[in-house]
């Protein structure tokens, strides 16, 4: 690896510092947005009685969602390295219970649900998949650049929770999962000649088969390319134009009145364009960059290439479910339900995100531990004996 202009301790504290505050502020705002997105809904369908019952279910979700970032925060470089292949192998096993156990919506099972609540695995396979990879690259640092041992193996590690996810069916996580592996053997080390020789093709296999298989999938194509976009989609684009500058109050949105599915969840950022403006949504762009900034100036304090591999993972995630979100919105990309990362309704990516920030801030109280070096599995592998090179 090349070397790298490290953060100082008294920088990176401030740095995480600035990511808490900022994770805070998103969360605070899903949780007032959220609420803004479902009372009318709540009470047309549930009556006046159980207006506050959406919002006491966001506060809890928070609330676990932050529980998960303080025990996260106590995960040394070492137990996570440990945890990597258990974890792994529990998010495929649950992916693969996914189509007997799981709860059908709309044509696909992608949750457990038990009793109201529900859990999305493939979020969780998702982190379990950047922990697996960074662990296999941290350990073959030597043999990174070759073909098997930096690509082949690690994308494999990859593909598997990639298929299961695919076959719910969920394209769209599919590609998400995939892509943020792949992404986690770039900052690994992996050559990018070797990793587009391997993602290109399997994308577009993934492609045929996605408009073969599934008409949503043709569907959603077939509204993205045509010069009138999907409903949804649609009525997103008229919520954001329809907020101006400074929006039309907080709870005086027209879209949440039954125009605009998926309000609270997926469409969020389009509630927020039409009830605080231009400038809401720039405020969001704003804390997202924020967040990112000094994320980054914490990877630089990392001098073991598994946390500072596994940690761009955790925080990268931010940036690109945060640029698909918006993206899909704005009909910049084809129409796929994810949720605006820390702000979103969805109780499964709040914990998920929350947990991977405590994970990230967690690496960073130890700058210096590399567990490669200790750990029985990776000596099979060739590494140096100095952490960080």
């Amino acid at each position: 690896m090349r070397a790298l202009p490290y953060t100082t301790p008294e920088d990176t504290q401030r740095s995480a510092r600035v990511m808490v505050v900022t994770m805070l502020a998103l969360l605070g705002l899903g949780v007032v947005m959220a609420y803004s997105a479902t009372m009318v809904e709540q009470m047309r369908t549930s009556g006046p009685g159980t207006l506050l019952h959406p919002l006491a279910s966001h506060l809890m979700k928070v609330g676990l969602a932050l529980g998960g970032f303080l025990l996260a925060l106590r995960v040394t470089p070492g137990r996570l390295f440990a945890a990597a292949r258990p974890a792994w192998a529990l998010g495929v096993l649950l992916l693969a219970l996914i189509p007997f156990l799981g709860t059908e919506s709309h044509n696909a099972r992608r949750w457990f649900g038990v009793g109201g609540a529900s859990f999305q695995p493939s979020e969780f396979a998702r982190v379990a998949t950047m922990v697996m990879v960074g662990a296999w690259m941290a350990a073959a640092r030597d043999r990174v650049s070759e073909l098997r041992t930096g690509v082949l193996i690690p994308f494999a590690l990859a593909a598997v929770p990639a298929v299961l996810v695919f076959i719910e069916p969920d394209f769209g996580s599919a590609v998400y999962l995939l892509f943020m592996g792949v992404l986690v053997m770039w900052v690994g080390g992996a050559r990018s000649r070797h990793l587009l020789s391997v993602f290109l093709p399997t994308l577009l296999i993934g492609c045929i088969l996605g408009w073969t298989l599934f008409t949503h999938f043709r569907t959603r194509i077939a509204g993205f390319v045509s010069t009138e976009p999907d409903w949804q989609v649609s009525q997103g684009l008229t919520s954001l134009g329809s907020g101006g500058l400074l929006g039309a109050g907080l709870g005086n949105g027209m879209g949440k009145w039954g125009f605009l599915p998926e309000a609270r969840n997926d469409f969020l950022f389009a509630v927020i364009g039409e009830e605080l403006g231009l400038l809401g949504t720039l405020g969001v762009v704003g804390l997202y960059a924020v967040f990112l900034w000094h994320g980054t100036r914490v990877l630089l304090a990392l001098k073991s290439r598994f946390s500072l591999v596994v940690g761009a993972g955790l925080l990268m995630q931010v940036l690109v479910q945060a640029v698909l979100n918006i993206a899909v919105v704005t009909a910049v990309a084809p129409n796929k339900g994810l949720p605006l990362p820390f702000v979103s309704a969805g109780g499964t990516s709040l914990f998920v995100l929350c947990t991977s920030t405590g994970l990230l801030l967690g690496l960073a109280r130890r700058p210096e531990e590399d567990p490669v070096l200790e750990a029985r599995w990776a000596t099979s592998l060739t590494h140096r004996g100095v952490p960080g090179s």
